[in-house]
């Protein structure tokens, strides 16, 4: 039992009819992307990390020189 039939059971009316169209596979997947596509998007969230660690840091430097 997929996510769609708990929805579809806790709906009344029209809201409970079920999906046409591309929205109404019940076995979705993900994109298929190669190693190196998943290796730069863990490499861009470490780097957003450490720029966010890095811009706090800056910022509590800046509040201790006063």
């Amino acid at each position: 039992m997929g996510m769609n039939h708990v929805v579809a059971g806790a709906l009344t009316g029209p809201l409970a009819e079920p999906l046409t169209g591309p929205l109404s596979a019940v076995h979705a997947q993900l994109a298929v992307a190669g190693s190196a596509a998943e290796r730069l998007w863990l490499l861009g969230g470490v780097v957003l990390a450490l720029s966010g660690a890095g811009v706090v840091a800056l910022a509590a430097l800046r509040g201790r020189r006063d």
